[in-house]
């Protein structure tokens, strides 16, 4: 037998050691999840018509529909105020004051830095 034989002798028994633990390891999963299983198939199997009782919503009525109603719409106005750029907190009566230098060239090297990351 040659060199090249061999090792060919050799991967070939390495892949089917493999597959077969593969297969071994899927078939020990299997049979595991039908021993930990809560379902028993076939027994007591729906039909399409019936549901089950956890599917099925208990009624509300119309006086909590509205109040989710409600509690909705304020969820969507806080989202979109949350949003929004704050105004400045000097601002009073619509006229800002003018930013100062210092704070100018701060606020152009940020911008600057987040133009370079991309």
């Amino acid at each position: 037998m040659s060199e090249f034989q061999q090792g060919l002798l050799i991967a070939a028994i390495g892949m089917g050691l493999v597959f077969t633990i593969i297969i071994f390891l899927w078939g020990l999963m299997a049979l595991m999840m039908r021993m930990t299983s809560r379902e028993n198939p076939g027994v007591g199997a729906e039909t399409e018509d019936e549901q089950p009782e956890t599917e099925k919503l208990p009624a509300i009525p119309p006086k909590d529909h509205t109040l989710r109603a409600i509690a909705a719409a304020v969820a969507v106005r806080l989202a979109i105020e949350k949003t929004k750029p704050r105004q400045d907190l000097r601002q009073q009566d619509g006229v800002s004051e003018a930013l100062t230098p210092w704070q100018t060239l701060h606020r152009n090297r940020q911008i600057e830095h987040k133009r370079r990351r991309g």
